[in-house]
């Protein structure tokens, strides 16, 4: 337990709650929270738009159909009528972009698929060339302050940008930030990259299949790099429906650097709620007690939660009641967060 001149601290003091990242560690009740990242970006279209499998039950044959003709009619509003067919081809082919976190690449990446999509392939594949540049300056620049003792160092903190793909993979990879297949999947890019943007007679012939081949490559490193799903070794396994960042992994820097500020540092009792804005926010307990919860405990009580204890705006609002019984901490007092 940690205290504070005789007062225990609890989530409930932090100006920013769950957010409040830099106070978390004096948190009395810490060793039961994990990072919980919340924010993310995809686009299953592509799914939606294939012909139904002939081995499909009739119902789910019908309602494929009708949610088939739904996106249709709203790639027709999006794009226009003239060439929907390309439109929709295009779409198939890119298949869907893989679930990522929230940040710097989102907007771009969004930016390269429409350009594929509307049929204007030599600008999709230089965007998703340079949003491969992009990222991984990202990483070296944001990170290496993280890696002072690395002998990379001297080379880089002077340096605002690079442009060497195989170098900066390689103090990636020597870093241990980038997920297994992400590096080989940077060097590919980086090939399409070389061979497209400077002079070469055959890209004419070609920008269809590059473009495609390019934007599936970024899909597949930010999938790896920056998804939920993907065996990432910082989260937590065996938690459906939901990513929590392991303890060991809370000081890692990429971790820290892109996850933690995109996460709610929350009990396994904790709620979702949708603001009238549109985002999404966490409801929590103010303190679950002295108890100290490995990885794989933790994911024990978030898979065999209470529903009933599970905090809600209607939990809050019936009176704060206490959160007994054998899923949740001992000493609960009952208050909450939100």
């Amino acid at each position: 337990m940690i205290v504070a001149q005789g007062i225990r601290k609890t989530i409930a003091d932090l100006p920013r709650g769950v957010y409040d990242y830099d106070a978390h560690a004096s948190l009395a009740d810490r060793g039961a929270r994990r990072y919980h990242p919340y924010s993310f970006d995809f686009d299953s279209t592509p799914l939606d738009l294939n012909e139904p499998e002939a081995n499909w039950d009739e119902q789910v044959k019908q309602t494929h159909q009708e949610n088939r003709i739904q996106q249709m009619k709203r790639l027709e509003t999006e794009y226009g009528s003239r060439h929907i067919e390309n439109v929709i081809q295009n779409v198939i082919d890119l298949g869907p972009k893989s679930m990522s976190l929230l940040a710097y690449h989102n907007q771009l990446h969004e930016q390269a698929r429409r350009s594929f999509v509307i049929g204007a392939y030599y600008p999709a594949l230089v965007a998703a060339c340079a949003l491969g540049e992009r990222i991984l300056n990202h990483l070296v620049l944001d990170l290496r302050d993280s890696f002072k003792a690395s002998t990379h160092y001297r080379k880089l903190y002077r340096k605002d940008s690079f442009d060497n793909w195989p170098f900066a993979v390689s103090v990636l990879t020597d870093w241990n930030v980038l997920v297994d297949g992400v590096g080989a999947e940077f060097l590919g890019l980086g090939e399409l990259r070389n061979r497209s943007i400077h002079f070469n007679p055959d890209t004419y012939q070609s920008l269809r299949v590059d473009a495609l081949a390019a934007l599936q490559r970024l899909n597949t490193l930010l999938a790896r790099q920056f998804g939920y799903f993907g065996g990432q070794p910082w989260f937590i396994e065996n938690t459906p429906g939901a990513q929590f960042v392991k303890r060991a992994y809370e000081a890692n820097a990429f971790v820290r650097t892109y996850i933690i500020p995109r996460s709610g540092f929350v009990g396994p009792l904790y709620g979702m709620e949708l603001s009238a804005d549109g985002y999404w926010t966490h409801l929590d307990y103010a303190d679950y007690g002295d108890v100290e919860l490995s990885d794989d405990e933790f994911a024990k009580r978030y898979r065999e939660r209470d529903p009933a204890k599970v905090v809600s705006r209607e939990l809050i609002e019936k009176g704060r009641p206490k959160a007994e019984g054998p899923r949740a901490p001992a000493d609960d007092d009952g208050d909450f967060t939100d």
